[in-house]
């Protein structure tokens, strides 16, 4: 579903000349906002109120004393992320039209940007050179997850079924545009990709990528819980998140990565050694 504004007119002081500083300037302003699937009751709590958000970009404008309309653009698209959270990408074009009529052109910036949301998983193998797997699949997740950071390595006993290899583990958080059922389906893919066939619960496995927490929110569906349900219980997944993201707070438990750590019970230690 998409919402279109076209043509919203306003004024600012922008620009980069001495001139365009004392006065402010007319602005043309067109809006594509995005606001994913539609199965929302017909209500105006759903969607975003259009009278609304023409007022607040005139008013966000107005008051704004850019140099360049780029930066007004990435500034107002970040604004409008923060307010509604139904909009989960934006495209926005700013004209200067007195700029236009001077120079006989059309002369305008365009800007694009999906909402992106923090996530952190968790990485774990015991087959085919283990840490070789964790290396593949963070490259993997490299093509849906920016701003990568990684934790070191943990060599882990197996859980459930004792009689296989040990796991290496590890976790990552990053940044990306994907919805919480996207990004699974995302992850199922890489690991399919990788050659994953799990034969039983708990048995050897050559991938496992698990959506431990994503932004502050609480998904409870049929195949997908986030924040996952025993991550709180498990120091192969509470020790690397703590090297990278310490003080992320647990969204239903209400305490920190680090803090969760070190409440850890000695039956719910399964660490062996840091391996990298």
């Amino acid at each position: 579903m998409k919402i279109i504004i076209n043509e919203l007119k306003t004024e600012a002081i922008i620009g980069c000349y001495d001139y365009e500083r004392n006065q402010k300037q007319p602005l043309v302003i067109s809006l594509k906002l995005e606001l994913g699937r539609w199965n929302y009751p017909d209500e105006l709590v759903h969607t975003v109120n259009y009278a609304e958000l023409c007022q607040l970009v005139q008013e966000l404008t107005q008051v704004s004393k850019f140099l360049l309309l780029e930066s007004l653009a990435h500034y107002l698209v970040d604004e409008l992320f923060t307010r509604y959270p139904q909009i989960k990408h934006i495209d926005i074009d700013i004209s200067k039209p007195d700029v236009c009529d001077a120079l006989g052109c059309l002369a305008q910036v365009e800007y694009s940007q999906a909402r992106a949301y923090k996530i952190a998983l968790a990485l774990g193998s015991n087959l085919n050179n283990p840490q070789h797997q964790l290396i593949s699949a963070i490259e993997f997740l490299s093509e849906i997850v920016s701003e990568i950071k990684v934790a070191p390595f943990y060599k882990s006993s197996p859980q459930g079924f004792s009689e296989q290899d040990d796991f290496y583990n590890t976790c990552i958080s990053g940044v990306t545009t994907l919805e919480p059922q996207e990004l699974l389906i995302a992850l199922k893919k890489i690991e399919k990709r990788m050659g994953k066939s799990e034969q039983f619960t708990n048995g050897p496995r050559i991938i496992d990528l698990d959506i431990i927490l994503f932004e502050n929110q609480v998904v409870q569906g049929l195949f997908l819980q986030i924040p996952h349900p025993r991550m709180h219980e498990r120091d192969f997944v509470l020790q690397p998140l703590a090297e990278i993201e310490p003080d992320w707070v647990h969204p239903k438990i209400q305490i920190s990565i680090s803090e969760l750590l070190a409440k850890l019970q000695p039956n719910q230690q399964f660490i062996l050694q840091q391996v990298m």
